[in-house]
């Protein structure tokens, strides 16, 4: 029996260590921001996930920088995720869309320049396999 439980914990210990080295860090750099103060939310989410409160990585910058940032996103295992950034200048952990139904706060999200409408996950999508460095440009409303 106690050999069992050795094997059952080497074969635990190994399998978690095999998806530790797995994992990856993304470096993102965010160019364009403006000093709009609040905060700056970075997400980096699943399909699951995707425009839900739930994410596999994230931070939380401050909003009175401004021109380019640059964030690590660690322990990001292999697959497809988006990743998306709100300049939440006004503090409410959400996008503030204006009286015409548009964002009234700055964004990005990964391959996100051809949007016309809300994305779909396969639009904006970026494949991860280890680390990987990623370049987004902030949106904001004129």
């Amino acid at each position: 029996m106690k050999r069992l439980a050795t094997a059952v914990a080497a074969v635990l210990f190994a399998t978690t260590a095999f998806a530790a080295a797995q994992a990856g860090e993304i470096d993102l750099t965010l160019n364009g921001v403006k000093p709009k103060g609040g905060k700056i939310l970075v997400t980096v989410q699943s399909r699951d996930q995707f425009m839900q409160h739930a994410q596999t990585s994230g931070a939380v910058l401050d909003g009175a920088a401004s021109g380019q940032l640059k964030v690590k996103l660690p322990d990001v295992p292999p697959g497809d995720y988006a990743v998306s950034v709100l300049h939440d200048s006004d503090s409410s952990w959400s996008m503030t869309n204006g009286a015409d139904g548009k964002p009234a706060e700055g964004w990005a999200m990964s391959s996100a320049s051809p949007l016309k409408g809300l994305p779909a996950f396969d639009q904006v999508k970026v494949s991860v396999n280890g680390d990987a460095a990623i370049t987004q440009t902030m949106m904001y409303p004129k």
